[in-house]
């Protein structure tokens, strides 16, 4: 997937090459070069700097989120649903992104069958990360699919970083007796980690668009 670092580098390489040519086809070909590169970097700005990624899980943690996935397994369509309708009532212009669920009564929204169906896939996709913890490229890979496939549904990258907090705070009352500083760490290290991911691949895509319809 082409990027504007992608682009600048192979103009740079180019130019380079040409450095073989003799008098003033030499000349000319820098000129050319040069001022194709510039034209390039109207086109295509420097990327912004990427923020840090966060700190990888660790072994602990890993194991935290396993043990205490087991014990949200039975509950997970209730936590599913809590999760999205507290998103929806802290942040009303997630809701109105959701088609189904545009102008929709938060009360009624707790007893729909479609929300339900919906956090359950959500839930089914954590369960497939928590799977993959101790597979970390075979996670890279479903969370950068799964951020490739949002941004085609036109979600916003912002939104990525909501869920975490809300399904952190559906499952606590269901792990009250697990619940600890640690728990919270870990869960929260780990949609700290998808959402970097999730947030790249949807980056990427926006900028192989941009590239594809400029040229």
């Amino acid at each position: 997937m082409g990027n504007a670092g992608a682009t600048r580098r192979g103009s740079i390489f180019s130019k380079q090459d040409s450095t073989g040519d003799e008098g003033s086809t030499r000349h000319n070909k820098r000129l050319s070069s040069r001022q194709n590169t510039l034209l390039e970097e109207e086109e295509f700005p420097p990327e912004p700097p990427a923020s840090p990624p966060p700190e990888p899980l660790t072994m602990r943690q890993k194991e935290l989120l396993t043990e205490t996935w087991k014990l949200l397994e039975e509950d997970i369509a209730k936590v599913g649903v809590i999760t999205f309708v507290s998103l929806f009532e802290t942040h009303p212009d997630v809701q109105q992104s959701f088609m189904p669920f545009k102008g929709v009564d938060l009360e009624d929204l707790k007893h729909s069958r479609q929300l339900r169906d919906h956090a359950l896939r959500v839930m089914a996709f954590v369960q497939k990360a928590v799977a993959r913890l101790y597979e970390p490229d075979k996670l890279e890979t479903l969370l950068r699919d799964l951020g490739k496939k949002h941004y085609h549904y036109g979600a916003k990258q912002k939104y990525v970083d909501l869920i975490g907090p809300q399904f952190i705070l559906a499952i606590q009352p269901s792990l009250v007796d697990q619940w600890s500083q640690e728990t919270h760490s870990a869960w929260t290290a780990l949609f700290l980690n998808m959402a970097y991911i999730m947030k790249g691949s949807m980056a990427a895509e926006e900028r192989f668009k941009v590239k594809k319809t400029a040229t």
